[in-house]
């Protein structure tokens, strides 16, 4: 996303500093946003296609792992197999 504002930069000619500021302004967010990975959407669904095996009864679990970590989506996965751990969720492939 930032490459195309930066295209679009590029295409502009006479930018006010109105502009210019939006552009910054955009372009930080565009970079603020993709450092972190949307937490509260961390789903039992989710868990399941990463290969955990948890149902709707470990919601409480889940919001629990969810509250510890706000990071980006790899460091989010890695971060919840430590906390599944210390929760005692088991993996898929324990079976």
């Amino acid at each position: 996303m930032q490459q195309t504002l930066r295209q679009l930069e590029s295409t502009m000619t006479d930018i006010t500093p109105e502009q210019l500021a939006l552009l910054g302004e955009l372009n930080a967010q565009i970079e603020e946003n993709g450092r972190h990975y949307i937490v509260e959407s961390l789903t039992v669904e989710q868990m399941r296609e990463h290969g955990y095996d948890v149902t709707e009864q470990d919601a409480g679990v889940i919001d629990r792992i969810a509250e510890k970590v706000e990071v980006g989506a790899d460091m989010l996965w890695n971060s919840v197999a430590i906390w599944a751990r210390n929760y005692g969720v088991k993996t898929l492939e324990d079976y």
